[in-house]
């Protein structure tokens, strides 16, 4: 059928396009796009910062809508169901697939990566990759289970005894989400840093008992030596990955969650070495998805009040300069659409 799509051709030219979308295939739906957000790590790949995203690509991997349409073998009762999206595409048969660690399988795409995403009114998607929102959750705030997934996956890697300390560095969206979770899960006290005051108010309100505006104050001096049992690195910068491992106290976890320009960072081997400071990456964290449902359906996390910038889907150049430059304003910018005919 004939959509349309948001074609990205290289650097931050982004065209609306008519675009060719396939019949679902087997075990396949298609997908009307109700809401598609930016992410930060759309802005790397139009920076050029993630190579396996090549040009011209339709963009977007977080996104939510309604299917309308179903492939052979697709469950009659998906039509018509409010869904979110699952991104990553596995072979579903080598060890790391049936370990539901399918992110690390040799031949694993990504939708809005390394095929087409939602940066579209419409997407062909597998059975598989749905996730039901029911009638609870809006379509924008749907978008951001992609971004919960990856932090509870975090959270998970961090292993969290009940009454531990954490510092989060960072107050983007992640790091409040962090923030958040880290409480449900236990942690006594959480620090959260960054350099916007509407986003540490919000980190507030998401559970975090302590916010210090870098841009302000000087962490270091303001923390006057205390250290962390977890440190969450939420930003990228490498003066911030170095600094995490030194706030972590002896025995502690770091996790790296931000991505550097250049995709490389500077750490203390010595200090982890002498103090025993573990360092766990993280990313993508498939296996959390149905856990991740029952947080947000239930409201456990709360994701409306994160999508506080909206734009309609054929403004989506504009909200993807929004999402580089207004930081003072916006959270979350998200597009959305109405079902379009046909």
């Amino acid at each position: 059928m004939l959509s349309e799509a948001w074609v990205w051709h290289g650097g931050n030219d982004l065209r609306l396009e008519p675009w060719t979308v396939p019949d679902p295939g087997p075990g396949q739906v298609l997908l009307a796009v109700r809401a598609a957000g930016i992410c930060s790590t759309d802005l790397h790949v139009l920076d050029g910062g993630v190579a396996f995203a090549k040009p011209p690509h339709v963009m977007g991997h977080e996104g939510a809508g309604e299917v309308i349409a179903l492939g052979e073998g697709a469950p009659a009762a998906l039509l018509g169901s409010r869904v979110a999206v699952d991104t990553v595409i596995g072979c579903g048969h080598c060890r790391f697939c049936l370990s539901g660690r399918k992110h690390l399988c040799p031949s694993v795409q990504e939708i809005g990566q390394t095929i087409p995403g939602m940066w579209a009114r419409h997407c062909v998607l597998p059975v598989d990759n749905l996730v039901s929102i029911g009638q609870t959750v809006s379509f924008a705030a749907a978008t951001q289970m992609e971004t919960l997934h990856c932090v509870l996956g975090g959270v998970d890697k961090l292993q969290l005894l009940v009454g531990e300390r954490a510092l989060v560095l960072g107050c983007g969206i992640t790091g409040i989400l962090f923030a958040s979770l880290l409480k449900l899960n236990g942690a006594s006290r959480v620090v959260l840093t960054g350099t916007r005051q509407h986003r540490l108010e919000m980190a507030r309100r998401f559970g975090a008992d302590r916010v210090i505006n870098v841009s302000e104050e000087d962490l270091v001096t303001t923390l006057a030596g205390e250290r962390f049992d977890v440190v969450v690195e939420t930003t990228g910068r490498r003066e911030s990955i170095l600094q995490a491992g030194r706030l972590a106290e002896a025995g502690g976890r770091v996790l790296l969650f931000g991505i550097p320009a250049g995709g490389r960072a500077e750490i203390d081997v010595m200090d982890a070495i002498w103090r025993e400071v573990r360092y766990l990456p993280t990313g993508n964290a498939p296996q959390v998805w149905p856990r991740l449902a029952e947080l947000v359906t239930s409201r456990q996390v709360d994701l409306e009040p994160l999508v506080d910038c909206r734009l309609p889907f054929e403004r989506l150049d504009e909200a993807v300069r929004l999402a580089r430059t207004g930081h003072d304003r916006c959270v979350k910018v998200v597009v959305e659409t109405p079902l379009h005919p046909g």
